[in-house]
C-alpha cells in the first residue's frame, strides 16, 4: 500500500511538472542577422514557462555590442534584465502560460532602437539567439579585408559556415593543415571557417559572425594565408 501510494505521488509530481500539453517545448539555439533600418522584418523570440531565453547582439564585425537599455511592453506577462552592467547579453522568462508582447533595445552609441516580438509557446523555446546587427559598435574592429568583399556576404549560406551549423549538404569538408581552419567545397568555392584574420587569396565574399569567426569564400586554391597574432601563416587544403 505504501508503495502504491508512493508511486501514485511520484505520477502527481510528474504530471504536475510537466506542461499542459504533455509534452516539453522543443529547444532553440539560433543565430540571425537585423539590419537598424525601420523596415527591417520583426524577429520573434519564443518562450515558455520556466525557462530562461537570452539573447546576446554583436556588430557586423563579430563584436560584443552592450546594451544600453531596455523596456517591455508587458512587464507583468515578461520578466526581463541585463545578465551584468554594460553586457551584450539579455534574458528573458515569461510570467504566464499565455502571453505576448514586445521588447525596445537601444544599443550603446546607437540611435536607432531595435524591435524583437515576445511569444509564448507551448512547442518551440529558445534557449539562446545570437543576433548580429548590421553596424559598426563601439567595439568594432574593422580589417583591410572587410573592405575588400566584392559581393554582399549576408545570405543563409555565409551564415551556415560562419555558424558552423546547418551547412548545406552539398558541402564537402576539405583537409587542411592547421587545425584552426576549416575548408568546404560547395558549388566549385571554398569556403572556409576560421576566428583567426584571413589575408590572401582576395575574397569573393566575407561575413563574421558571433565571437569573431569568420566565414570566407574563395576561388579553389591550394594554399591560403591567415594572419594569428601578427603573424602570417600559411595554411594548406587538400581535398
Amino acid at each position: 500500500m505504501i508503495r502504491d501510494y508512493r508511486r501514485r505521488v511520484d505520477e502527481s509530481q510528474k504530471a504536475a511538472a510537466m506542461p499542459p500539453s504533455g509534452f516539453r517545448a522543443r529547444p532553440i539555439s539560433d543565430s540571425v542577422r537585423m539590419s537598424l533600418k525601420s523596415n527591417q522584418a520583426l524577429q520573434t523570440l519564443y518562450t515558455t514557462p520556466n525557462t530562461v531565453s537570452v539573447m546576446a547582439f554583436y556588430d557586423r564585425t563579430g563584436k560584443a555590442w552592450p546594451i544600453a537599455s531596455f523596456v517591455v511592453g508587458r512587464a507583468d506577462s515578461f520578466q526581463v534584465y541585463a545578465l551584468q552592467e554594460g553586457s551584450n547579453q539579455i534574458a528573458v522568462t515569461p510570467l504566464v502560460t499565455h502571453g505576448y508582447s514586445n521588447l525596445i533595445i537601444s544599443l550603446v552609441e546607437e540611435d536607432r532602437p531595435i524591435v524583437i516580438n515576445l511569444e509564448t509557446s507551448d512547442t518551440k523555446t529558445h534557449f539562446r539567439r545570437d543576433i548580429t546587427v548590421e553596424g559598426y559598435g563601439p567595439n568594432a574592429a574593422v580589417s583591410p579585408t572587410e573592405v575588400s568583399v566584392k559581393e554582399p556576404p549576408s545570405n543563409g549560406t555565409m551564415m551556415a559556415f560562419a555558424q558552423g551549423a546547418d551547412l548545406p549538404r552539398s558541402a564537402i569538408k576539405l583537409r587542411t593543415s592547421d587545425s584552426n581552419v576549416e575548408a568546404w567545397l560547395l558549388d566549385g568555392a571554398y569556403y572556409l571557417r576560421t576566428s583567426d584574420t584571413y589575408t590572401s587569396p582576395s575574397p569573393q565574399a566575407m561575413l563574421t559572425g558571433p565571437g569573431g569567426v569568420h566565414a570566407v569564400k574563395i576561388k579553389p586554391s591550394p594554399v591560403v594565408l591567415i594572419s594569428r597574432n601578427g603573424t602570417i601563416s600559411r595554411v594548406r587544403i587538400s581535398q
